[in-house]
């Protein structure tokens, strides 16, 4: 599983770099892998570091759309 969420956020990381933003994956205690210590994944979904979903992890493409949306009115 570890593997496998790893290669999600990449998925993720690169979807996000490539629209102009700054994303970087890192691996959090306990082996729990994070981007940029916001967005966690489980073995189906994209989350917030909170817990709240936001999206499966077969839609990429849709959740950076989400967490720029976001992110974006959070001024960030």
């Amino acid at each position: 599983m570890e593997a496998t969420t790893a290669a999600h956020l990449e998925r993720l990381g690169t979807e996000l770099r490539e629209r102009g933003w700054h994303a970087t994956v890192c691996t959090g205690a306990g082996g729990r892998q994070a981007l940029n210590d916001e967005i966690v994944a489980d073995e189906a979904v994209f989350r917030w570091g909170w817990g709240q979903g936001i999206g499966p992890l077969t839609e990429t493409p849709g959740v950076a759309d989400r967490i720029m949306h976001v992110l974006r009115g959070a001024g960030v």
